[in-house]
């Protein structure tokens, strides 16, 4: 059995780091960005924040300094583990590889600068931030799969697949398509594989891969004219609740609202059918981290306590993101209120 006994008392003690609500209802009320900063000077993430004050100022240092915060926390949990425990941790941890992925293609297929694609990373997955920054820094996609490659990374094969897709049809979803099916089957497969240990993680993924899907659905409905075959081509195996009938079912808008009815009977955590997918997507992200943090409380011999505590600080560095952001835009504080996840 993983050593989680030995992990889970650090991790407890790590926890007593996490803001306060009235911490962050401060951080909330401060007037300018400037504010702000001298305000987050003064929380645990000091430390981060002075070293990313010598290099920049003003928003580029606080993301720089909550960014380096959740990988320090995840490098130092993977440093209480080993074995078995490692490899459940590092499972974990791929998450943030595949968003940090999507964070790229995205920002390459927009002809973002390099800066602005470094700037809304978060490497706290397997993935080093020399790595992500060096692949950030490629002039096309095609580059990354060659460096994951190297590094033996899971999502290699995947990226390559997308990109020899996009090369064919021109569209970036393929790249996005592949990387999250990818993601998928890897996980599943693994957490099955490292058996009972790993057991609440496969309920994890089938959840992620549900959530995708719908959300996925929902997008293809909006659009008009996209065969069926086209859709499908858009569906990740694996769900708990999802198959490819329903999926076909909720991405056309002829069918939508009887398949949401069929939804709800697998207990889909939103029980009315969106009409803002923004807001839903949103409602969905924060329910599925609810969840997350909610096994904080979970078993004490398993991994539930690193999950929860991930949840709850991966949230929490979000939420710093977005008031900073609300800062330098000058937004209402019910406005940033409304961005923030609760978990």
């Amino acid at each position: 059995m993983p050593d989680f006994p030995y992990i889970n008392a650090r991790v407890r003690a790590m926890r007593s780091r996490l803001m306060t609500p009235g911490q962050l209802e401060e951080l909330l009320g401060a007037p300018t960005l400037d504010a702000f900063v001298q305000g987050l000077s003064t929380t645990p993430y000091s430390f981060d924040l002075q070293e990313a004050l010598l290099r920049y100022e003003g928003l580029r240092a606080v993301d720089e300094a909550l960014s380096h915060s959740l990988a320090r926390t995840t490098r130092t949990i993977l440093g209480f583990a080993d074995g078995r425990a490692r490899d459940l941790i590092s499972l974990v941890l791929l998450r943030w590889d595949l968003a940090n992925l999507r964070v790229i293609v995205r920002g390459k297929r927009s002809g973002r600068p390099t800066d602005e694609i470094v700037q809304a990373l978060l490497p706290a997955g397997n993935l080093s931030d020399v790595v992500l920054k060096e692949m950030a820094g490629y002039p096309d996609i095609a580059a990354l799969a060659g460096t994951l490659e190297s590094l033996d990374h899971p999502l290699a094969g995947p990226l390559a697949q997308g990109v020899a897709a996009h090369a064919k049809t021109k569209d970036f979803l393929e790249i996005e398509q592949h990387l999250d099916r990818g993601y998928a089957e890897f996980a599943l497969r693994r957490a099955k594989r490292l058996g009972a240990d790993a057991a609440g993680l496969g309920e994890i993924f089938q959840a992620e891969v549900d959530a995708s899907n719908v959300k996925t659905a929902l997008k293809l409905a909006s659009a008009d004219g996209v065969s069926e075959e086209r859709r499908l081509q858009f569906f990740i195996p694996g769900g708990a609740g999802v198959n490819d009938r329903l999926f076909a079912a909720l991405s056309s808008a002829q069918t939508q609202t009887a398949a949401w009815e069929r939804l709800r009977a697998h207990r889909f955590p939103i029980k009315e059918l969106p009409q803002d997918l923004v807001a839903f997507e949103r409602e969905l992200d924060g329910r599925i981290g609810k969840a997350l943090a909610a096994r904080y409380r979970g078993d004490p011999l398993g991994i539930d306590i690193v999950l929860g505590y991930l949840a709850m600080k991966s949230a929490e560095v979000s939420n710093l993101r977005m008031i900073a952001r609300g800062k330098f835009l000058g937004l209402p504080r019910e406005a940033v209120r409304k961005e923030m996840l609760v978990v």
